[in-house]
């Protein structure tokens, strides 16, 4: 997570993560509170997630940065300074994993945001050497933790 103290990227538990909060994902880690995908280490912003956790299906999945905040490349302060200001609009709380609807608002303008952008709680980041993220959900209103309730 982003310590804007610090200045860095430093190990925090998902417990104490928030909305609004700036996460780095390493290959290989869980994806710990539903986020939208900012930036990544694959190709044109390119993530690969397993998403077994959420419907069992352990193929992977391509998830995809939007142009304007991939533009900024994979330096972490790039991509921070990019995305400064930035404000994450999205549909409410939910169970439905296989969709999603909001906007990520940046320099004025609205982008459009749905499933291929977003990493949601639970996923497994595969592939991929890193991944950064924006919190848009966390704890008991992810859509994996939504899901387990509706059951």
């Amino acid at each position: 997570m982003w310590d804007s103290v610090q200045g860095c990227f430093c190990e925090r538990t998902w417990e104490s993560i928030r909305v609004g909060e700036v996460v780095k994902l390493r290959e290989n880690d869980f994806v710990p509170a539903d986020m939208v995908l900012l930036s990544s280490s694959g190709d044109q912003g390119t993530a690969y997630i397993e998403t077994s956790q959420l419907d069992g299906e352990t193929n992977l999945k391509a998830r995809q940065a939007l142009p304007c905040t991939q533009s900024a490349g994979t330096a972490d302060d790039a991509v921070l300074r990019r995305v400064a200001g930035a404000t994450v609009v999205s549909e409410p709380p939910n169970n439905r994993i296989h969709s999603f609807e909001g906007f990520l608002e940046l320099d004025g303008e609205q982008h459009r945001l749905d499933l291929k952008q977003v990493l949601l709680r639970g996923c497994q980041l595969r592939n991929t050497r890193s991944a950064i993220g924006v919190v848009f959900f966390t704890g008991p209103d992810t859509k994996l933790m939504r899901n387990q309730q509706a059951t």
